[in-house]
């Protein structure tokens, strides 16, 4: 799974973020619980959870398994 996820944020999520002038970073993987950090122009945007909701859940719930959870930390 580790290795799936690192490969989607790395390859396709994070080249999305950057062309915005933002940034994903892979934090941890606990269990079935993916830790992510949003930085650069994404910090503190108001439009973040529709792009989390949007585009990044659905990514890491089909890279992953549907039972896969999301945690944004700081």
């Amino acid at each position: 799974m580790r290795d799936q996820i690192e490969t989607l944020i790395r390859e396709v999520l994070s080249p999305l973020f950057e062309a915005d002038g933002a940034s994903l970073e892979l934090v941890d993987i606990v269990d079935k619980v993916v830790r992510i950090r949003v930085g650069g122009n994404y910090r503190g945007c108001p439009s973040v959870p529709y792009t989390l909701e949007g585009i990044v859940i659905p990514a890491l719930k089909r890279a992953a398994g549907t039972d896969v959870q999301v945690e944004v930390v700081s």
